[in-house]
């Protein structure tokens, strides 16, 4: 009797590791892809809740270029989320990441302090150190850029927490950065005059070098598989400016740069939920005065937070505005990692025509009450 019972020791012993051992995370291959035979782009399908659908097939899908429809040739879900299986009570062995392409998860966190106020600057600070120690796992791959740092092309990524909070620390507000008087200056300082086309020319600088900051932080993760984040802490940029050509070229230049290397732009407003009727710091005004003051508020405030919701919405991923909670919108935007779908579809035989310019693509679901997120488009330039 005591030999079977050593053996089944034995064997439940051996059995262990087994159990306990991590899921394999597959290779990650290329999330877009462009050739005359095969169009392939990336998409988040979630239900009402925000929860994501990770069942459906090729049938549920519908995609338009251009506004014509397209033949779904595959459809793949991407699991990303990689949890450890710890079904024989074993604690889960410690990852040690050797080189970028071991990482989970590529976060290049770029913040426009160019013209943050002292409290936004202050929020992120505080909302990013939480983000670095309780939200990033031992193999996520991050970099902290400042868009009043040095240019380059070439970020210090790093596994490490330690450089991370170093980076996150260096966060100071500069009176030398401070931008002109924004929506929520007193009314006398904000609505007495226009802007003269110095502050126009300066704050349309300020959109373009933030947009050029993210494509450098684009370039240096191009070559590293799989679906990359670039996470944008910014107060927002005014879309009334697409009509200069240099923030236009900007924005269909980064659209096109994120697309072909598999970025998704997330974007967090660090202002949180804006008041933006009469304060006492306006001084007396009529009733007309006091509604006409919050009304151009709003629409200042509208208007840069249009910025940030269109460069999320041309990459498959999302704004944050109006909310206090910064580090709950990080953690939004890691919860957004679990998975993606890989939808691929036969081209047009005009899609790749010099003259074309940028195609527009539009994915639908056919369920009901489901939401799909996905890139807005691409220039007919073929990768493949």
């Amino acid at each position: 009797m005591r030999p079977r019972l050593l053996l089944v020791l034995a064997l439940l012993v051996l059995s262990i590791p087994l159990f306990a051992q991590r899921q394999e995370r597959p290779q990650a291959g290329p999330v877009f892809r462009l050739s005359v035979s095969l169009v392939q782009v990336d998409a988040v399908v979630t239900d009402r809740k925000g929860r994501h659908v990770t069942t459906l097939g090729p049938a549920d899908f519908q995609v338009f270029e251009d506004g014509k429809p397209q033949a779904v040739t595959a459809v793949a879900y991407m699991h990303t989320d990689d949890r450890y299986l710890d079904e024989a009570g074993v604690p889960e062995p410690p990852m040690i990441p050797r080189t970028p392409r071991d990482a989970r998860r590529v976060i290049g966190v770029v913040v426009d302090d160019s013209r943050m106020t002292f409290e936004s600057i202050y929020r992120t600070r505080m909302g990013l150190r939480r983000f670095v120690d309780a939200e990033l796992q031992p193999d996520d791959l991050v970099t902290v850029v400042t868009t009043s740092g040095e240019r380059g092309t070439s970020w210090p990524f790093t596994f490490s927490r330690p450089e991370l909070r170093a980076a996150v620390n260096r966060l100071r507000f500069s009176l030398s950065r401070a931008s002109a008087a924004g929506a929520l200056e007193p009314l006398e300082n904000a609505f007495e005059r226009l802007p003269t086309s110095f502050e126009r020319h300066r704050e349309e600088q300020f959109a373009v070098n933030a947009l050029n900051r993210i494509a450098e932080v684009i370039a240096a993760v191009r070559e590293l598989p799989g679906r990359k984040t670039v996470l944008l802490v910014s107060e927002g940029f005014s879309m009334s400016g697409l009509n200069d050509w240099q923030i236009r070229d900007a924005m269909y230049t980064l659209v096109d740069h994120a697309n072909r290397a598999g970025v998704v732009i997330y974007c967090v407003d660090p202002r949180g939920l804006v008041f933006t009727g009469f304060s006492a710091a306006d001084g007396n005004a009529s009733p007309a005065a006091m509604a006409d003051v919050s009304a151009r508020r709003s629409d200042a405030l509208l208007q840069t937070q249009d910025g940030l919701r269109y460069v999320a919405d041309q990459t498959g991923g999302f704004a944050v505005v109006n909310n206090n909670d910064m580090p709950g919108a990080f953690r939004r935007v890691l919860d957004d990692q679990r998975g993606y779908y890989l939808i691929g579809f036969q081209p047009s035989e005009d899609t790749f025509k010099a003259d074309k310019g940028f195609r527009r693509v539009k994915v639908k679901v056919t369920g009901k009450g489901l939401r799909v997120r996905t890139r807005a488009g691409f220039f007919g330039v073929a990768t493949e």
